[in-house]
């Protein structure tokens, strides 16, 4: 019974060390809830969980375009479940429907003529929250008049990658890439999970700590982002950001008593 007592701890602590980490504080939300143009008319989903962002003021309610967002749905289940199957659509979590508009038609809520969306070339942009065991990927998805999906993949084609929903736990990503020779001298901004269409698969994405700025102005910065699958938990992918700060300050002075 001892002996039986002893394995049990040693189980306990490893899995407790395997899912808590240095840097596991730095896990956020994967991908984003933008949207496709500026030019849209949102609409609140109404399901049997709860919307995304519930307090989002939704201007109005799906039910007015509902001859046209059936039928939209139905078709986004449909490519959905066709690339992986009803048990990955069964984890998404449908959070805002909006109508896009081309830039010469200006998308404003209070024109009753702009619901009857089959006088216009409008495409549908969805937003989904994947979730699994803890870990969530917002992503958009952008279908046209007829139902057909024409924004870009993302997520695994199951069929080519049966394994897609077995993800590793985050520490270990974040173990390898501070493990990893190119990641020396490093600090972790943050970790995510995300989608590269060209190995199908999801990745830990793991970016590296911008360095503090120590002048005055513009100053130039790069980064690098490392990409861990989650299956194998190899590096897959390494990508350079770029990019431009400005620091701005000003001088305090001490006021002394006459």
């Amino acid at each position: 019974m001892k002996q039986a007592f002893s394995i049990l701890i040693i189980f306990l602590i490893s899995i407790n060390g395997f899912a808590q980490c240095d840097d596991i504080d730095k896990l956020e939300l994967g991908g984003t809830y933008s949207s496709r143009t500026r030019n849209y008319i949102p609409f609140g989903i109404k399901h049997k969980d709860s919307i995304e962002r519930e307090n989002t003021f939704y201007p109005y309610d799906i039910k007015n375009i509902e001859e046209y967002s059936d039928f939209i749905l139905k078709k986004a289940k449909e490519y959905i479940v066709k690339r992986a199957n009803i048990d990955f659509y069964n984890k998404l979590v449908m959070g805002e429907f909006q109508v896009n508009y081309l830039d010469n038609v200006k998308a404003e809520y209070d024109k009753p003529e702009l619901y009857e969306l089959a006088n216009y070339n409008v495409t549908y942009w969805i937003l989904f929250t994947y979730r699994n065991n803890g870990f969530e990927h917002a992503f958009g998805l952008e279908f046209d008049k007829d139902g057909k999906m024409v924004s870009e993949n993302k997520f695994p084609d199951l069929s080519l990658n049966p394994e897609f929903e077995n993800l590793t736990e985050p520490c270990l990503a974040l173990q390898k890439v501070k493990s990893d020779e190119r990641f020396k001298n490093k600090k972790v901004d943050f970790i995510e999970l995300a989608y590269i269409d060209d190995i199908n698969s999801f990745c830990w994405l793991v970016k590296e700590k911008r360095k503090q700025v120590e002048k005055l102005g513009v100053s130039e910065y790069s980064v690098d982002l490392f990409y861990v699958n989650v299956n194998t938990n190899e590096i897959e992918l390494i990508k350079k950001e770029n990019g431009t700060v400005i620091a701005c300050g000003y001088k305090l002075t001490k006021k002394t008593k006459d």
